[in-house]
């Protein structure tokens, strides 16, 4: 009898694929995706902050409607960890192997600035240059070479802070006269390693914000209603950007995208009804191969009316995406057609390979011995030239400009759609 029961344990957690930890509905989380895990630290629920630590291994395919199948691993310490909510999370180091936690609600001092080393599997509080005692919270980072930026995160202050994760040295600037005040809950998106683009947010509290083309790039399209708490996934495949749900609700609009090239808004076209319902806010929203993976979140401010569902848009082909239960960490991006251009259709009337008879092909001999001589002759001119065009006037190759040295400050801009 004993043995039975063992034997159905062991099937019921390993072949049914039953994991022991499932993690509780929360917000306000920080998480990132590092090679083929999606970690998470804390976050809020039901007013109550939380301190647990773990990670989705995304290496091999699971279905994300069984939570209980899903390969989640918690990793969090024995000796525990402090409570950490609304804070950011980059990756960095020379193996990318430091995750790097910076800010949250009430975290202050020495606290502000915690590093997990992947590899060794250690916390440590590095000894940074500054110790801020201002409250920053629902903020995000951006890694661009060796540093790290963040906006915001403040009341009333035009307010940016960069970490040279070299020496750990953290400065602190104004981005400039367009910069709005103290934005929280926005979205930041490095393109080209050269912008940061802050896409929504609000100046602190639930007030009014304003349009996303406030500031100083400005868009066009179907341009969405402003948002903050929402989503944004950038897809370098299609050089484009979504938007998911946040506040205020836009029911006409819970989805849009942004062409990060002609910076036009469009709303997507996706083949099913789907995803969360509209009014999440504060959630996870990661690009995993080909889905956009969208977890956590609330419905509330402070994390009330919490949720640990989770969905996945399967963007693998543009504009026709699709929700799906099944993760395929094997699915690949389909091939663009490429753009149509008006094409002249040449057919060759010399080409042994063509319907043309032997006779035909033999009479030609003598005219293309003919024609290659005058090409050969015609070739040693032109290289004579070339050369001496070369000798007067110099090497005629075009320039290439080396990019101009990067401020000490930053990117060479940032951009704001707010």
């Amino acid at each position: 009898m004993i043995k039975s029961f063992v034997i159905i344990i062991i099937y019921f957690f390993i072949i049914n694929g039953v994991n022991t930890f499932i993690p509780s509905p929360r917000a306000e989380q920080a998480a990132l995706l590092v090679n083929n895990k999606i970690y998470v630290y804390g976050g809020v629920s039901e007013h109550t902050k939380l301190s647990d630590f773990f990670y989705l291994d995304i290496s091999s395919s699971f279905f994300i409607n069984n939570i209980s199948s899903m390969p989640w691993v918690n990793i969090t310490p024995s000796t525990g960890l402090s409570v950490r909510t609304s804070s950011t999370a980059c990756i960095y180091g020379k193996n990318m192997n430091q995750i790097v936690y910076i800010g949250g609600d009430a975290i202050v001092g020495d606290n502000f600035t915690t590093v997990y080393d992947i590899t060794t599997q250690q916390w440590s509080i590095p000894k940074t240059s500054a110790s801020f005692i201002l409250n920053r919270k629902l903020i995000q980072c951006v890694v661009s070479e060796d540093d790290i930026y963040v906006y915001g995160g403040l009341e009333n202050a035009y307010d940016m802070i960069k970490l040279d994760t070299l020496n750990l040295n953290w400065t602190e600037f104004s981005p400039g006269p367009v910069a709005p005040i103290g934005v929280q809950s926005y979205r930041a998106i490095l393109l080209n390693n050269t912008f940061i683009l802050y896409i929504g947010g609000q100046p602190g509290g639930d007030v009014p914000i304003l349009p996303y083309s406030s500031f100083d790039k400005t868009t066009t399209g179907n341009i969405p209603p402003s948002r903050y708490d929402h989503g944004a996934v950038y897809i370098p495949q299609y050089n484009q950007i979504l938007i998911f749900y946040g506040i205020p609700i836009s029911l006409n609009m819970p989805i849009v995208a942004l062409d990060t090239v002609k910076f036009e808004w469009s709303i997507p076209t996706i083949k099913n009804v789907g995803g969360p319902t509209s009014g999440l806010r504060r959630f996870i929203s990661i690009l995993i191969g080909t889905y956009v993976f969208i977890a956590f979140g609330s419905f509330d401010i402070d994390g009330q009316n919490c949720t640990n569902n989770f969905f996945l848009l399967d963007v693998s082909q543009k504009n026709n995406y699709e929700w799906v239960t099944l993760y395929d960490s094997t699915k690949q991006f389909k091939q663009q057609p490429p753009p149509t251009t008006n094409t002249i259709s040449v057919t060759s009337t010399i080409s042994p390979y063509n319907n043309v008879t032997p006779n035909i092909y033999t009479n030609n001999i003598g005219a293309i011995i003919g024609v290659g001589f005058a090409a050969i002759a015609g070739i040693i001119i032109l290289s004579t030239a070339a050369v001496l065009v070369i000798k007067r006037y110099g090497n005629p190759l075009p320039h290439y400009f080396a990019p101009h040295e990067k401020s000490s400050n930053g990117p060479n801009n940032e951009v704001f759609l707010d």
